[in-house]
């Protein structure tokens, strides 16, 4: 009967050795990747809308780069996560589509000064202080390096997105001052 017991033990143990990683990865490691899509869904969904609702063809533009760059990033996350047996939402939450759902309200040149407000600027500085953290404080290797190796992108789109602020706010004022 020992025997037994013993034999059902290896084996329980064998078939768990694969969740054995996820308990092992950090919660704010596990924590981290939830929110840093959380964060690329904001960016890619509310781009997507600039792409076609923008009236300035220099925020059009950036809508562009940061589609395809979060895109991107959202691929090597999603098979990060996967890696690590953590669960990523799989729908916008609420925070994101009440986001996004101010945004599709707006129009021309509200429009453009809300997504390089909101998006451009704010979301990428909420986007690198989230990275700065985890590429310093992570426990978990692999979660450590994908901030690290993410972080300079962020922070140069948040250079341009303060770019893109600026160069917004000037035309606004350009077109009010012409009436």
């Amino acid at each position: 009967m020992h025997k037994l017991q013993t034999a059902a033990v290896a084996i329980a143990l064998a078939f768990g050795a694969g969740t054995v990683a996820a308990a092992d990865l950090a919660r704010k490691d596990a924590r981290f990747l939830q929110d840093a899509a959380e964060s690329g869904q904001l960016e890619i969904s509310a781009s997507q809308i600039a792409e076609r609702n923008a009236s300035h063809p220099d925020v059009k533009a950036f809508a562009k780069m940061m589609v395809d760059d979060h895109t991107k990033v959202d691929g090597e996350l999603k098979t990060l996560a996967s890696s690590k047996n953590v669960q990523l939402p799989t729908e916008p939450t609420r925070k994101v589509r009440s986001a996004l759902s101010d945004l599709q309200k707006k129009t021309g040149a509200d429009f453009d000064k809300e997504y390089a407000d909101d998006i451009a600027v704010d979301a990428h500085e909420d986007a690198v202080e989230l990275f700065e953290k985890a590429a310093k404080d992570a426990e978990d290797a692999d979660v450590k390096a994908f901030a690290a190796k993410t972080l300079p992108s962020l922070q140069q789109h948040l250079a341009k997105g303060k770019e893109l602020q600026s160069l917004v706010k000037s035309s606004r004022e350009n077109a009010q001052m012409k009436r």
